[in-house]
């Protein structure tokens, strides 16, 4: 599955691989964006040595009359709204995450139990900026994560917990009773915290598959991680305003 267009350049490297990693989800089996000056930055700071142009030309492009089995298809970026993907269940033939998801103001009230954020899709360096944004409106405003709501944020790597640790991220989620999980395979695939006890707990959760049984019994929605943390704070689905907490 191939992105390109205006609209790519809007994304950080960060969202690009992102956008690459749940491209599994449509049944691709690899997800590529265009290469763009943005790319061209990006590997000049990772690979000393190399100019602009040699980096340039070491791009693949593609043909300018290649052919798409899939067919192309246009995503109006201004069009997009806050959603979330529905619990999957197999079981019943429901499919989970694309095709049975929600806008958020069209879902009603669904109170959480668990909000999980993080994990290898949601987190990386700009997805812990996201968290950061939210838990220091919430503080604030003198919230801190709601009654009965149990939320975690797993690092993506050793890397971003670092940061995190240098920008004082880590201290502030800690104070806003937000529980950090090193990097690893966590909930993601059943394993360690964030995992729901019973088929009546709701989750909130940032990763990247929510098939029935995978991270617990319980109702799992997929969500962005703004989206993931607003949600943590207020005990329901709800997405990210800047006036949210006011």
């Amino acid at each position: 599955m191939e992105f390109g267009g205006p609209g790519l350049s809007s994304l950080s490297m960060d969202e690009r691989a992102t956008l690459c990693n749940m491209a599994t989800e449509c049944s691709a089996k690899t997800g590529i964006c265009d290469p763009d000056d943005l790319t061209i930055e990006w590997l000049m700071k990772r690979r000393q040595g190399l100019t602009r142009e040699e980096i340039y030309n070491s791009f693949v492009f593609a043909d300018k009359d290649a052919k798409y089995d899939g067919g192309i298809h246009d995503i109006n970026l201004d069009d997009i709204q806050p959603m979330v993907a529905h619990p999957g269940d197999p079981d019943k033939g429901i499919p989970s995450d694309p095709t049975n998801g929600a806008y958020i103001k069209d879902l009603g009230v669904v109170n959480i139990d668990i909000a999980y954020a993080g994990s290898c899709t949601a987190g990386k360096d700009d997805d812990f900026a996201y968290y950061a944004k939210v838990t220091k409106a919430a503080l604030d405003a003198g919230l801190k994560v709601a009654d009965g709501v149990e939320c975690y944020i797993q690092f993506g790597s050793k890397t971003v917990k670092d940061l995190s640790e240098k920008n004082g991220w880590t201290d502030m989620f800690e104070k806003a009773g937000i529980k950090l999980i090193d990097p690893g395979c966590g909930a993601c695939i059943g394993a360690g915290p964030g995992v729901s006890d019973n088929d009546e707990q709701v989750s909130i959760s940032a990763i990247n598959r929510n098939f029935q049984g995978r991270s617990g019994p319980g109702k799992l929605y997929l969500a962005s991680p703004l989206t993931v943390m607003a949600s943590a704070f207020t005990g329901q689905i709800t997405a990210w305003d800047p006036e949210l907490f006011s």
